[in-house]
């Protein structure tokens, strides 16, 4: 009888010993250090992204985007869209003319990842300059970024390992005069007042040249007191360029504030974004507030950052 329950309890030893090394564990939500995409991912994305442009702008509806855009470009679309509502005007979306120009994909080894590509737009005469972005493993991609260039624009040589791009801590300055955050809180100083030393450590390049440009129009309205501030938010996307420098991703806030003189309305033309959305005008103090995503390019070495691309909107409005 013993001899016969010997294997048995040995049997059920080596079960247990087993049972003991599958204990569950909790789930690494960490990827592996790969580049997360290829070319043919990237191609899907794209194609669905499109297809839910497409839809939304034939409904004149932003709802559908919040699944497949996030943050500042979502906000900027929502804007838009009101604005097209009620100006009772089309919303032109990503249709099959878009030709994807360049790809770069860092490596990572948390999340999230993200990728950039550069899409070539005929139809609209602009480059779309767009960061795709996944939170987790169950997350799909999310536009969170799309600045635009003119065509003849081209952007920068990416410094490459292995294949996969290269990323730029936003707070490091390794190479360059500046890191991607001071880059873009000084851009932002210097739209809000160019007579700052900030100023003079950026390049005054078209987008600056247009904004202040607005700005002085608005400033010189008689009976109005026009103001205007600006603020980076925190840069988050920033790739290494050939030359040691950085092409950085940037949200800059702007808000232009007016106050009027009692007897005076101040008015906007009949088709204008500021018009639909304040459609009597200011006759006492009123207030709108853009997202502006700007492609800026700091040059390796000593080199003054510049703006090489923007895309924004108003995406608040209060009043009278």
């Amino acid at each position: 009888m013993s001899r016969r329950s010997a294997p048995f309890v040995l049997l059920l030893a080596c079960v247990l010993a087993l049972t003991s090394c599958t204990v569950p564990r909790p789930r690494d939500d960490r990827p592996a250090s790969t580049v997360p995409i290829d070319r043919a991912g990237v191609e899907q994305v794209l194609s669905r992204y499109d297809q839910v442009r497409e839809a939304a702008a034939k409904l004149l509806d932003p709802k559908p985007l919040s699944t497949v855009e996030s943050g500042a470009v979502l906000a900027i679309d929502t804007g838009s869209f009101d604005v097209a509502q009620r100006l009772s005007r089309g919303v032109g979306s990503d249709g099959t003319s878009d030709q994807v120009e360049r790809l770069a994909v860092p490596r990572f080894t948390a999340y999230p990842l993200w990728f950039v590509v550069e899409v070539r737009d005929r139809a609209a005469k602009v480059n779309r300059v767009q960061v795709f972005e996944r939170g987790s493993a169950v997350d799909p991609w999310f536009l969170v970024a799309s600045p635009e260039t003119v065509l003849s624009t081209r952007l920068p040589d990416l410094r490459e390992r292995d294949g996969a791009a290269l990323t730029v801590d936003p707070r490091s300055a390794t190479g360059m005069s500046m890191s991607p955050q001071q880059a873009a809180d000084r851009y932002a100083a210097a739209l809000e007042d160019p007579s700052t030393a900030a100023a003079r450590t950026i390049e005054n390049d078209d987008f600056r040249a247009q904004m202040r440009t607005a700005a002085r129009r608005n400033a010189a309205l008689d009976g109005v007191r026009f103001g205007q501030t600006w603020k980076a938010e925190k840069v988050t996307h920033a790739l290494r360029t050939a030359d040691g420098g950085a092409l950085v991703f940037a949200t800059l806030e702007r808000v232009d504030s007016y106050r009027v003189r009692d007897g005076i309305q101040v008015t906007w033309p009949d088709d204008s974004p500021q018009k639909a959305l304040l459609e009597s005008g200011v006759s006492s103090s009123g207030r709108l507030r853009y997202l502006h995503q700007v492609l800026v390019e700091i040059p390796g070495g000593s080199g003054r950052p510049r703006v090489i691309g923007q895309y924004g909107g108003v995406v608040e409005a209060e009043g009278p």
